[in-house]
């Protein structure tokens, strides 16, 4: 990759973020990424630009400053990617402000390209495979020729279950990876609720809706683990008992979607969700309620969108009604 900057260090933030990815290859280019980011955003000045003091218009800023300093539109386009990806990660950390909306900060340099549309999320059509890919992986024997060995067996059991809830309820729910991450069993009645009332953004209770396949994932999750731990989703080997954290959601997810050959975040899981529900009918009002949005406007303006294939048939079915009639 190209490198037309004196080479600077990465933030411990950044770092973080680049031991999500499994992929070498793929990491080695976020990594390139990255430390093109924090030149751009040490320019001029002996500190970087924090991420809480980020404006809107970072991302079109950061493109301008690859253009001026000779990158390729390819690496221009790849090192964008890699830095939207980030700052969705930075803020399912909550290292950013909460003003910060990085669908407009993305707008914002899209609308710089003469594009008048409000960008779409778009989710890979392959979110479902990363529930799969779990749930087909066989669950390991607690067995072994030492107590050590029958712990690590033990531990790996817990992951893998543990896995499965997680994709389960991301996928159920819609829910933000934060209010995932701090889920209570008591909240959930280890899989017995079908819902859980939870504090969401802004600090607005709100409804997490979950299906029966989330439920079974939750119970068989809560029984082995033998524990009173309160947390539901917790860590079974450093700090154990200690609830997951953003990140470790953020890297079952990734891990999954890594090793099926595409990428994928907690958060796709939420528009992969919305999408869906809009396309089989369910009204903006409905879809609003379930992703905690305050205004319907906020719903309207990210997900009120349709394949083609849902248009056609909508159209189809209104013109065969007139003829009717």
């Amino acid at each position: 990759m190209e490198c037309k900057y004196k080479p600077v260090t990465l933030d411990p933030r950044a770092l973080e973020f680049l031991k999500t990815i499994e992929a070498p290859r793929t990491r080695e280019t976020n990594e390139y990424a990255l430390k093109a980011f924090s030149a751009f955003r040490i320019r001029g000045s002996t500190t970087p630009l924090s991420l809480k003091a980020m404006s809107f218009d970072v991302i079109q800023n950061f493109d301008a400053w690859l253009r001026a300093a000779g990158y390729s539109d390819f690496s221009r386009k790849t090192y964008v990617a890699c830095v939207v990806e980030f700052l969705r990660f930075a803020l399912d950390q909550e290292w950013m402000s909460p003003t910060f909306s990085l669908e407009r900060a993305v707008y914002r340099k899209r609308r710089k390209q003469k594009r008048k549309s409000y960008p779409i999320p778009k989710p890979s059509k392959r979110m479902g495979e990363i529930i799969a890919y779990y749930d087909q992986q066989p669950l390991p024997d607690v067995n072994g020729d030492s107590p050590l060995a029958v712990e690590r067996s033990r531990i790996k059991r817990l992951c893998l279950l543990r896995a499965r809830a997680v994709v389960h309820v991301l996928y159920a729910s819609a829910g933000r990876v934060s209010e995932i991450a701090s889920l209570q069993r008591k909240q959930v009645q280890d899989g017995r609720a079908k819902e859980a009332i939870i504090t969401g953004k802004g600090d607005k209770e709100r409804f997490l809706y979950f299906t029966p396949d989330a439920q079974i994932a939750i119970q068989a999750y809560c029984v082995e683990r033998e524990d009173e731990f309160e947390p539901l989703f917790i860590a079974h080997g450093r700090n154990r008992g200690a609830a997951l954290t953003r990140a470790m959601i953020w890297k079952i997810v990734s891990d999954a979607a890594d090793a099926l050959g595409f990428r994928a975040h907690p958060h796709d899981f939420r528009h992969f969700r919305a999408s869906e529900m809009l396309n089989a009918g369910v009204r903006l009002e409905v879809i609003q309620e379930i992703l905690g949005h305050e205004d319907i406007g906020t719903t309207r303006k990210i997900y009120a969108h349709l394949d083609r294939e849902t248009v056609r048939e909508a159209f189809d079915t209104a013109s065969r009604n007139a003829l009717r009639r």
